[in-house]
């Protein structure tokens, strides 16, 4: 499963795809891939990581736009998984932003938002930026 997973986004790695394109052709796909995942249980598996991948996501106003993005994302991360042959890398990728793709997807198509789940994924994004942050200031004190 996650080899066809990420054999379908590095099919994709000479591409750009328009995200009606994304929506009208490859949704179906997006979704199976997504119930097979979900089957497994992986989904609670990799929930941290999903969380902080749609909370980056949520830059983002414009469901399209943000469709787009992170599709492009995920093929970029996967090819650069293939060319350093990091195979739990390519395995946590594929998870996760089949995961988030499916759900930008939904909205897109529903036009529901699950506004608890979206206030978790902005929350554990900020965690991780302000994280980010503190190294960040510790490693400039050391500058002076």
């Amino acid at each position: 499963m996650v080899k066809n997973i990420s054999e379908f986004f590095y099919g994709f790695r000479n591409k750009i795809v328009d995200s009606s394109i994304l929506e009208k052709e490859y949704s179906e796909k997006i979704y199976d891939f997504a119930m097979q995942i979900k089957d497994k249980n992986l989904h609670e598996k990799y929930r941290e990581n999903f969380l902080l991948i749609l909370g980056y996501s949520l830059r983002l106003e414009d469901l399209s736009q943000r469709l787009f993005f992170t599709f492009q994302e995920a093929v970029y991360a996967i090819d650069l998984d293939f060319q350093m042959k990091d195979e739990d890398s390519k395995k946590l990728n594929s998870i996760v932003y089949i995961l988030v793709l499916e759900l930008i997807l939904k909205q897109l198509q529903t036009n529901e938002v699950d506004e608890e789940l979206e206030k978790e994924a902005l929350h554990t994004y900020q965690k991780l930026q302000e994280q980010k942050a503190k190294e960040n200031k510790k490693y400039h004190m050391y500058q002076y």
